[in-house]
């Protein structure tokens, strides 16, 4: 049987109330705060935190820090929040 070369099927997320189409199977912290934030570089002088929910079983709620990532299913919700130093 041959192997689909296509990818994963594409899902729609929900960021910050927003949905989004996904094709990957994971989504990194820095691309879930692209989606939040678009157009809008992080600096130096904000801190993101992201949380999720509607996972998988076994990780369906938790959070998402700097480097990491996790496997997106169809209907997950993120959301992200920004948070500015004085």
């Amino acid at each position: 049987m041959p192997q689909d070369s296509r990818g994963p099927a594409p899902v729609t997320i929900i960021v910050n109330a927003r949905p989004h189409t996904w094709e990957a199977k994971e989504i990194a912290f820095e691309q879930v705060v692209d989606l939040a934030y678009p157009g809008e570089p992080p600096n130096d002088q904000d801190i993101y935190t992201v949380r999720y929910s509607r996972g998988h079983e076994g990780h369906g709620t938790g959070s998402l820090t700097a480097g990491h990532s996790v496997r997106v299913k169809k209907g997950m919700v993120f959301d992200a929040y920004r948070t500015s130093r004085s």
